[in-house]
């Protein structure tokens, strides 16, 4: 079977988050969607931020199938025009926050108050896209004009590439979404630099190599229980002589009088006494295990040798 080999270049769509710097920039923009449209309209929004992903504009034109408001951006100092595109939902939830007056359907009416209304919120939106520029590369968005018309919005051949991304806005009579389509050409002499820029500075400099935490700091972190053993009892003792006023003697381990453990696992030495009628132990050192008798010449093991079965 014949495999045709996948070609990047030719291809109609790529998202693999490629783009982490514009990426982090989306994801800036969202939150600070979120507080332009509480302080705009005065509700509570949620903003979910996509990824930049690179496809031709012919795949980002068919999604326009129905008019909408488009805007068109330019962003200094970057060369070309890009689209900034708000679905009719965003539109229609804008407008019922306006002071225009509903129809009987209780549609809002497009009126010149409520198209500034909604220009004002596109306005201070773009303003917020610029701020999440600042320490990557600043860049100045400028609203050109506006159009509701799918075919007035090409600006690119179908062929070229551009970068799309989306955001999601989900809340309270409000479910909607807001594109960005930004042409390839625009960010070209762009991209290098972003590959390069580290918009959330490293904890550490380079060079510096990281701080290895104490034990205590580290058990400071844990939900740990210690137990202080004094000795172990022989199951076979216990089974035969636990009884009511029986005594059943301690096997303490040679060499200290008590083993600190924590969470089951000995850790410490120690010895046990009094301290001002309170039960107290004493850390005494390290806990090291009693050492076992090895064989002094592991040559001279011998096989054992089974006696034969008798014949039948």
């Amino acid at each position: 079977m014949h495999i045709a080999p996948y070609e990047y270049i030719n291809a109609e769509r790529l998202r693999f988050g490629r783009y982490p710097v514009l990426d982090t920039i989306l994801y800036r923009w969202a939150r600070r969607i979120e507080e332009t449209l509480f302080e705009q309209a005065g509700v509570e929004v949620y903003a979910g931020a996509s990824v930049f992903e690179e496809m031709k504009f012919s795949t980002f034109y068919a999604t326009l199938r129905r008019p909408r408001p488009i805007y068109f951006v330019t962003m200094e100092p970057l060369p070309g025009m890009g689209l900034f595109v708000a679905d009719n939902r965003f539109s229609a939830f804008c407008l019922r926050r306006a002071s225009g007056p509903a129809d009987e359907a209780g549609e809002v009416k497009l009126t010149p108050a409520n198209q500034a209304r909604l220009q004002g919120v596109v306005q201070a939106l773009l303003a917020d896209f610029a701020q999440c520029w600042q320490d990557v590369e600043p860049v100045s968005p400028h609203l050109r004009k506006i159009t509701t018309y799918p075919f007035r919005a090409r600006i690119l051949n179908p062929y070229e590439n551009c970068l799309v991304a989306q955001i999601h806005l989900a809340g309270h009579n409000i479910s909607s979404r807001l594109t960005w389509c930004l042409p390839r050409p625009m960010l070209e002499a762009l991209l290098p630099r972003l590959r390069e820029s580290t918009v959330i500075p490293p904890v550490l400099s380079e060079g510096q190599e990281p701080e290895q935490p104490s034990e205590a700091t580290v058990l400071h972190w844990l939900n740990y229980g210690v137990q202080v053993r004094v000795g172990q009892v022989s199951v076979a003792d216990a089974a035969e002589q636990l009884a009511v006023g029986a005594v059943v003697p301690l096997r303490v381990e040679p060499g200290s009088r008590a083993v600190v453990e924590v969470e089951g696992t000995a850790v410490l030495r120690a010895s046990v006494g009094e301290v001002e009628g309170h039960y107290a132990f004493k850390v005494e050192g390290v806990y090291e295990p009693p050492s076992r008798s090895a064989v002094a010449d592991p040559a001279r093991f011998q096989p054992l040798r089974w006696p034969a079965a008798p014949a039948e």
